[in-house]
């Protein structure tokens, strides 16, 4: 009896966060369209029309991004659920529509634990953040070497490092020292903890060396897509004014805007204050600002609309059937 009681609830309660959240998300969404410029959207296709090859490769560079991450969110939520490649996107869409407005992406496991219900929330989380840690090591790995090669070997002299940058690489290296013992850090925690929370850290024991690694992969490919995206849009707005060597400054761009944890549908003002102190010399500030503006609408505002419609679609389905 109490069972069947809990279950009603459980189904009474998961709509009710869904009409919640999507009705937050499609409010941020307008507010932060109608925040872009005048011009934004006619600009985009007078300079689109001009460069269509480079802009289906834009496109594609977003579509492997988001492809990435339902992958890797797939091989470790596998042990609990087996998902479908489109149904892994949209379940990643999803936590996107909520995360573009919560501090550091909490929303991601909001988003993801709406649309899998039968899979414990706990286990969602622990699978997401593993995820997550892996893009934490590449955007800390990859920037630090950046900004390292910047400082000894050119005379860029904006990058130096700062305290920031010292506290940046000890975070780095205290994820390494927590992978690696991860083992015995779950257990000290398992014995400490009540059963029911617990037994969802099991999942971790299924990330062996060889998943980890698969996952690891994923998490390069999404950041060499995104990087190399930006840096495609930089040289379309600016009409081709950067070298190819500027490619190493990205990097450096994307661990100086992590350190600042804003949601991610309003970080735009820190991506393009950060562009434009390592671009600056090279490019004016209209052509870093349309440039970070179209990478910000199509990795976060578009996926995070269809995120949003798939959990509107998902309430009226349930209601309906």
């Amino acid at each position: 009896m109490s069972n069947s009681r809990s279950s009603q609830g459980y189904k009474r309660f998961y709509p009710i966060l869904k009409w919640i959240f999507s009705g937050l998300s499609v409010y941020f969404f307008i507010i932060q369209v109608k925040g872009l410029e005048e011009n934004f959207f006619s600009n985009l296709s007078v300079v689109f029309a001009e460069n269509k090859l480079l802009v289906i490769l834009t496109l594609i560079l977003a579509f492997l991004n988001w492809t990435g991450e339902s992958l890797k969110f797939s091989l470790l939520i596998k042990s609990e659920i087996v998902l479908k490649r489109f149904k892994a996107l949209l379940i990643i869409f999803s936590g996107m529509a909520i995360s573009n407005f919560t501090p550091a992406r909490t929303g991601e496991y909001i988003g993801r634990g709406l649309m899998l219900k039968m899979v414990h929330p706990l286990k969602l989380v622990v699978a997401t953040i593993t995820g997550n840690i892996t893009q934490v090591m590449m955007t800390y790995g990859l920037g630090l070497l950046s900004i390292g090669y910047l400082t000894l070997f050119t005379d860029f002299a904006g990058v130096q490092q700062g305290r920031e940058l010292i506290f940046v690489a000890v975070a780095f290296a205290l994820v390494i020292v927590a992978i690696l013992s991860a083992n015995r850090w779950i257990s000290f925690l398992k014995k400490r903890l009540p059963d029911a929370l617990a037994r969802p850290l099991r999942l971790i024991k299924n990330y062996d060396r060889s998943l980890f690694s698969k996952v690891l992969g994923l998490a390069f490919l999404r950041y060499l897509s995104f990087s190399i995206q930006f840096f495609l849009l930089l040289q379309i707005f600016s009409g081709f004014q950067l070298s190819i060597g500027a490619i190493v400054l990205i990097p450096s761009a994307y661990l100086l805007q992590s350190i600042v944890p804003v949601p991610a549908i309003t970080d735009i003002g820190v991506r393009v204050a950060v562009s434009q102190f390592l671009f600056g010399d090279t490019l004016s500030n209209q052509v870093i600002l349309q440039a970070v503006s179209t990478l910000w609408f199509t990795n976060l505002i578009i996926p995070g609309i269809i995120g949003t419609l798939y959990i509107i679609f998902s309430n009226l389905k349930e209601r309906w059937y």
